[in-house]
C-alpha cells in the first residue's frame, strides 16, 4: 500500500539543508531516528544519521519522505511518485514513525559548529518533546 501523503512534512529550510548535506557527503539519504540520548541519561532524543548504503541500512518498515517538490516549486512530491524514483530522501526510522506521524520537521543549523538540531512540530504547531 502506498500512502497518499508523506508521514512527515518538511519546511523549505530543512529540505534545502538536507539536500545540501546529502550532496556534500555523497550519502544516499538521511535517517531520522528516535532513540536514547547519548548526552542525557534516561532521556529520548531525535537523531539524524547519514545513510551510506541504503540496501544495508534501511528496513522495509522505514518510510522515505521525498526531498523534491513538484513543478510548482512548493508542493512536496507525494509518496506515489517518489517511492521508486531512486533519489535521496529523508527516511523515518520505523521506531520513530508513530512519534512523528503527521508532524513537520525543521532544523536549526549552526554554521560555526556544524551542529544540526532537529525541531519537530505536531499537527497543531507545538514543539514535540521526544520524552512526552
Amino acid at each position: 500500500m502506498v500512502p497518499r501523503k508523506a508521514a512527515l512534512a518538511l519546511t523549505p529550510k530543512s529540505r534545502d539543508i538536507f539536500q545540501k548535506i546529502i550532496a556534500a557527503t555523497g550519502s544516499e539519504g538521511i535517517m531520522l531516528k528516535y532513540e536514547m540520548s547519548t548526552q542525557h541519561a534516561l532521556r529520548m532524543a531525535f537523531k539524524f544519521d547519514l545513510i551510506k548504503d541504503a540496501k544495508k541500512e534501511l528496513d522495509d518498515q522505514d518510510e522515505g519522505v521525498s526531498l523534491e517538490v513538484l513543478e510548482d516549486g512548493v508542493t512536496p512530491k507525494p509518496p506515489s511518485e517518489s517511492m521508486d524514483d531512486n533519489l535521496p530522501k529523508l527516511y523515518v526510522h520505523h521506531a520513530a514513525f508513530m512519534k512523528v506521524l503527521g508532524g513537520t520537521i525543521d532544523v536549526d543549523f549552526d554554521s560555526k559548529t556544524g551542529d544540526l538540531t532537529p525541531k519537530l512540530f505536531d499537527r497543531e504547531g507545538n514543539v514535540m518533546d521526544p520524552n512526552a
